[in-house]
């Protein structure tokens, strides 16, 4: 499940700040388009990136990989357009620095400045669960467009009354389960809680900070088969274990869970294929090899769809609070009421 959960999360971080890195960094010449777009209906922007393979004539693939104008088409050699196939509405997207929006690029071995997004407002391009999107990539001469398409995912909605001010039970004996409606489209999700809780000093009571620690707990975790409900599990003494795991007993302070925030995050078919096709080469027998997976008409990449479900201000039962003061794994770490 772990590689499942990087090989998701890798993917997604492509669409920001990432390049193909399993593709040869020179070739003998051809165009070669790598995209990477996730559309979400709650986003208030849609970005796509849109790159290239380059051809290095020098040998030294690795400085050519810092040139800007290696990685990029010239803005105005491309087109690259959304089309809403349900509503017939075609847009053309406009490059922009991701930096500028607040999306700088990792350094590595390709620039990253600037890192050129294509962007479009979703005010100007709104969408819904369900309907159809198509991307278009025009590259200019006699080569045909490139385009692919995705679904919309619809709402995530939590079930067995996760709203709001509700408490959560980890049982140390058991499992707790989470269950969720994704909607048709959506064909695996990761699940994870914010912990937000806060440090005070004994001896000074005014001096508090505040603190969030992340569990990702349920990766991977696909969409079922047979109903509309999808159930995450996760055995309760994990919750404990993993608190004790990542917090430092300290003396002279005492600590406190606020509240959690459970994060639901599904992904359409496209991103579930690639997921499938890299574990099914990973094993211990393997090549260790990631099979090419793109749903692009040409070149490489992902363009599928994402959504995302936040539920705030969950609380823990009595009993589970209890586990959290006294327990083997949690007991030295000073939580109190």
């Amino acid at each position: 499940m772990k590689k499942l959960a990087l090989f998701f999360a890798l993917l997604l971080a492509a669409l920001f700040t990432a390049c193909d890195n399993d593709l040869q960094l020179a070739a003998d010449w051809k165009d070669i388009p790598i995209v990477y777009g996730f559309m979400n209906r709650a986003d208030t922007a849609h970005y796509i990136r849109v790159e290239k393979a380059f051809l290095d004539p020098d040998g030294n693939a690795f400085q050519t990989a810092q040139i800007v104008d290696s990685l990029y088409y010239p803005v105005e050699q491309i087109t690259v357009q959304l089309e809403n196939l349900q509503t017939g509405k075609l847009v053309t997207l406009q490059r922009v620095d991701g930096a500028a929006d607040g999306y700088p690029r990792d350094p590595g071995v390709f620039a990253n400045m600037p890192n050129y997004l294509y962007k479009v407002k979703a005010t100007d391009f709104p969408l819904e669960g369900e309907q159809e999107v198509r991307f278009i990539l025009n590259r200019g001469g006699n080569l045909d467009p490139v385009t692919a398409e995705a679904v919309v995912l619809a709402e995530i909605e939590p079930l067995s009354s996760i709203t709001p001010g509700s408490k959560i039970d980890f049982p140390t004996d058991r499992e707790a389960t989470f269950r969720f409606r994704g909607g048709e489209e959506a064909r695996i999700f990761d699940l994870k809680l914010l912990l937000h809780y806060f440090e005070r000093e004994i001896a000074n009571p005014s001096n508090v900070t505040e603190y969030t620690l992340e569990w990702p707990f349920a990766t991977g975790v696909k969409a079922s088969t047979e109903t509309t409900t999808t159930t995450a599990r996760v055995f309760g003494l994990n919750f404990y274990e993993f608190i004790g795991d990542n917090l430092e007993v300290k003396s002279g302070i005492e600590r406190g869970l606020q509240s959690m925030t459970l994060v639901i995050t599904g992904a359409g078919e496209a991103i579930d294929e690639y997921v499938s096709i890299s574990l099914a080469n990973t094993g211990i027998t393997s090549s260790q090899e990631v099979p090419v997976y793109t749903n692009l008409s040409e070149g490489r990449g992902i363009f599928s769809s994402i959504s995302e479900s936040i539920t705030p201000d969950l609380l823990l039962t009595d009993d589970s609070r209890d586990s959290l003061f006294f327990g083997q794994f949690t007991a030295d770490l000073n939580f109190v009421q």
